[in-house]
């Protein structure tokens, strides 16, 4: 499907609606970690950096009312790089989900804080946990619904062997696009799950535009490249070493890698190097499901 017939597309989905409220999680955290909202991986980390960075969860969040929040602490890393075996006790994970949205010149509203977790005030004795699990509710006031994932099929019921199979030769066949450059044909298969994030966060034309026009796609990104670079190459990474995982009551599955800082983020993922010996790798997030009553996996986030 070419660019202009995707833009009509989307064009007839998004609603704009008066009221559009845009929900963000903040965290700062010493420990790695994982967070899931409505069983739907939305942030990890498990490099030996602080992290200090604020998501936007709304393409997490499908209707308004009660969205669950899962939260998981692993252990960060000595001076030496070497993963601790325990947790620490002090101030070293807080976790904020607030409420803005935008306003008409495109800044931000000021937030109101919908919910704050600290470790620190759990009264756990953290120094004896080789990790950390919690769950918490908060409710949002999103004027949209989304199938979302909803209506997949349990995954967990089918043959693991098989279902893997059919997932790698998936990744694969997206690798292979990335390589080859065939972005209306990447597009097009990620135009279901591309539709539900634009109407989750409300976008324009002219975003939904940049986006649908990228010469790649839009990701987490590790970066040590300036944005202005020029890119000399791209390198996709191999679909190998890798565990499958399944999320959202069972609903969804994603390749992730088995070990190392890169574990907890998607599998599909490519380097681009610029001239100047820098480079940027990009994960990028790509979630999968059967709706009930098809037999192909397709793209949901």
């Amino acid at each position: 499907m070419p660019t202009e017939q995707r833009l009509e597309h989307l064009s007839g989905k998004i609603i704009p609606y008066k009221n559009e409220p845009l929900y963000q999680m903040d965290i700062q955290s010493l420990f790695n970690f994982k967070i899931l909202i409505n069983g739907c991986p939305v942030f990890s980390n498990f490099d030996q950096s602080p992290v200090t960075t604020r998501v936007n969860i709304n393409p997490s969040i499908l209707k308004a009312g009660k969205q669950k929040i899962e939260i998981e602490l692993y252990p960060g890393y000595e001076k030496d790089g070497i993963q601790k075996h325990y947790l620490e006790n002090g101030e070293n994970f807080i976790l904020k989900i607030e409420k803005t949205g935008w306003n008409k010149d495109k800044s931000l509203i000021e937030p109101t804080q919908v919910l704050v977790f600290k470790n620190n005030e759990q009264k756990i004795d953290f120094s004896k946990l080789t990790d950390y699990r919690t769950s918490l509710n908060f409710d949002a006031s999103v004027p949209y619904t989304l199938q979302g994932w909803g209506n997949g099929e349990d995954l967990s019921q089918m043959d693991q062997k098989d279902l893997e199979l059919k997932v790698v030769s998936f990744y694969n066949t997206i690798a292979s696009a990335l390589k080859e450059k065939d972005y209306d044909y990447l597009n097009t298969q990620f135009l279901n799950a591309d539709t539900e994030w634009y109407q989750a966060e409300y976008f324009p034309k002219d975003i939904m535009t940049k986006f649908q026009t990228l010469k790649g796609r839009k990701g987490k990104s590790n970066a040590s490249v300036r944005s202005d670079s020029e890119i000399s190459m791209q390198s996709i990474y191999p679909i190998e070493n890798y565990v499958m995982k399944l999320y959202g009551n069972n609903k969804m599955v994603r390749l992730e890698p088995k070990d190392g800082v890169h574990r907890g983020e998607s599998l599909l993922r490519y380097t681009e190097s610029g001239k100047n010996g820098m480079s940027r790798t990009t994960f990028i997030d790509m979630l999968l499901y059967i709706p009930k009553g098809a037999k192909s996996l397709q793209i949901i986030r």
